[in-house]
């Protein structure tokens, strides 16, 4: 699963590496180090209209999708902030955003907790060793919360890779830059969509054990990211 991330480039050149303009975001796009579920969240997608067809826009979204869209019954209130990519095609909360609206959700790194007592229990900062942000394979769609609509994105996840698996058995899907083209194309069938959401080793990551500050949904900060001892 992914249940924590971080953002933290500088906007700019978030906008060169993904293609998009960064002015229309810039004013609310902050820095973050620890992105939780229900937190705003930046997606990138393709615009739409006579003007703005095939370009890539950025925009703030919640991150967690409630069940039913933007329908008013049959859904749940209860936030769906990964989706696996095992059922996305299948899944009725999912469904019709992986068909229709999908998104890159650009990550200076995230975050995996251990699992098993016996191996002891902490947090670990996933990045690119190269300092670029990475990009989450995502969804977006039309929601619901108690104020009322608000669009909302997933991260979808798959079984771990090498680099993942001793910290957790699931992972987001992170797209190489050749494959985020392929994601957000319009006309790509379903089954070469999903040949995009398979566990792939990423040569260029790495990884560290971090402080239990990021444990806590209120704590931000750079701080959060840096090492601590303790043993992976």
């Amino acid at each position: 699963m992914c249940g924590r991330f971080g953002l933290f480039d500088d906007i700019d050149e978030l906008g060169r590496q993904f293609s998009f303009a960064a002015d229309p975001v810039r004013e609310a796009y902050r820095p973050r180090w620890n992105i939780a579920p229900t937190a705003p969240a930046l997606v990138v997608h393709n615009g739409a209209g006579r003007d703005g067809a095939g370009a890539r826009v950025a925009r703030i979204l919640r991150w967690g999708m409630t069940a039913g869209g933007g329908g008013t019954g049959g859904g749940t209130a209860r936030p769906l902030f990964n989706a696996r990519a095992e059922t996305i095609g299948q899944r009725p909360a999912f469904r019709d955003a992986f068909r229709r609206r999908r998104c890159l959700i650009p990550v200076s790194g995230f975050y995996e907790w251990r699992q098993g007592a016996a191996r002891g229990e902490g947090p670990v900062w996933f990045y690119r060793a190269d300092g670029a942000a990475a990009a989450f394979a995502g969804i977006w769609s039309p929601s619901r919360t108690g104020g009322g609509p608000v669009d909302a994105g997933a991260v979808i996840t798959c079984a771990a890779n090498g680099l993942v698996a001793p910290i957790h058995h699931r992972m987001p899907v992170i797209l190489q830059p050749e494959q985020q083209q392929l994601w957000l194309a319009e006309d790509l069938a379903e089954d070469a969509l999903l040949t995009l959401l398979q566990p792939a080793e990423w040569p260029e990551m790495l990884c560290h054990p971090v402080g239990a500050g990021v444990n806590r949904a209120g704590n931000d900060g750079p701080e959060l990211t840096r090492p601590v001892s303790r043993l992976l």
